[in-house]
């Protein structure tokens, strides 16, 4: 793999460096990007960045990794990353930002059916967990691009759901997965419009599907869930399936381990989760727990109403929530998405913008 360091404070430089190459190990290189060769002042920064990456330093990047904030880089002075986006879409790689300071993954500022995927990654857990995001993210999409080969000659009507199934190994969940496809439709015209090799139509089917699969499948409650949803969907408390080791186990086997999963927090298949507990003939994943581990597992709540089960999943306080207390069909869900909700609270707060 090679990782490609946008950053144009030197204090960073090494430290970031220093850290991504730690993780890599011998599985690649991680390298500073620096202008090229002196050249006029003539053309756009898109230009020249698209000629400077294109240098067999850059050339096949698996990752390009860009602080929100690059406005001191060397020949480059003012340059954004949102340029440094645009010429990595064009060129068919990968790209993910960082800042530092407050989180920029807000789900409220990125809402939109319209809007285009991006992977923005941590800086919470400092330098070491920044650089385990990154190499995980760099891991994804080398994972898909190795895969998509025998995908695309398995899968007989290569629809984008039916490819990035099969790649997951999971092709029964096909249809359910093409519920996603919302967004990324620059992206998939992008795909369509190749006229070159089929190594580059593949490097742009790569990006495109691995940033469906970051910010749609993976973010929405419906095909995988995260702690919260996974523990409402099973009528669990949170704190309970999230601490209890017996617990979590019960569901092991449905534990999500394809592209990104480093880089995310835990997931679970819905479906195998509905496997476990129907083979179980207990009426939901609590009963299952209680009866197996013969003990009393505590039932979900509800974030706005604690005495009621929960049952769903809040996309913006990200905590269980039931269908009762809770607002669905937004705009910027994904069709498959059938789990999310918006609880009432953060909805007379934000509908506004929602």
């Amino acid at each position: 793999m090679k990782i490609i360091l946008f950053e144009d404070s030197e204090g960073y430089v090494q430290e970031y460096l220093l850290a991504i190459r730690k993780v890599l190990g011998g599985k690649g290189e991680a390298i500073l990007f620096q202008r090229g060769a002196d050249r006029s002042g003539d053309g756009t920064y898109d230009k020249h960045l698209e000629e400077d990456l294109s240098l067999p330093q850059y050339h096949d990047a698996s990752l390009i990794v860009a602080d929100l904030d690059l406005s001191k880089i060397p020949g480059y002075q003012g340059l954004s990353e949102g340029t440094v986006r645009k010429v990595s879409d064009s060129l068919g790689l990968p790209e993910c930002s960082y800042a530092r300071g407050p989180d920029q993954d807000s789900d409220l500022e990125r809402s939109g059916e319209q809007r285009e995927s991006t992977i923005t990654v941590s800086l919470r857990n400092g330098a070491d967990g920044f650089a385990e995001q990154v190499v995980s993210i760099a891991e994804g999409f080398a994972y898909i691009a190795h895969q998509l080969p025998d995908s695309l000659k398995a899968t007989a009507k290569k629809t984008p759901g039916k490819v990035l199934a099969t790649i997951l190994g999971k092709p029964e969940y096909a249809d359910k997965i093409s519920l996603f496809a919302s967004g990324d439709q620059n992206r998939l015209a992008s795909v369509l419009s190749v006229r070159g090799s089929v190594q580059e139509k593949d490097r742009r089917l790569t990006c495109m599907l691995g940033y469906w699969l970051w910010d749609s499948v993976l973010r929405y409650p419906g095909v995988l869930l995260n702690v919260a949803a996974t523990s409402s969907y099973l009528n669990i408390l949170e704190a309970a399936f999230r601490d209890d080791q017996q617990v979590r186990d019960l569901f092991k086997r449905a534990r999500y381990a394809g592209p990104f999963a480093g880089a995310k927090e835990p997931m679970w298949w819905r479906g195998m989760i509905d496997d476990i507990v129907a083979r179980s003939e207990a009426e939901d994943g609590r009963e299952f727990a209680s009866k197996t581990l013969k003990k009393d597992v505590p039932r979900s709540q509800c974030c706005e109403n604690p005495s009621m089960p929960a049952g769903y999943y809040c996309m913006l306080s990200k905590q269980p929530v039931s269908l009762q207390n809770s607002k669905g069909g937004l705009a910027w869900f994904p069709r498959g998405a059938d789990l999310a909700r918006v609880s009432n609270k953060k909805f007379e707060e934000l509908g506004p913008w929602l």
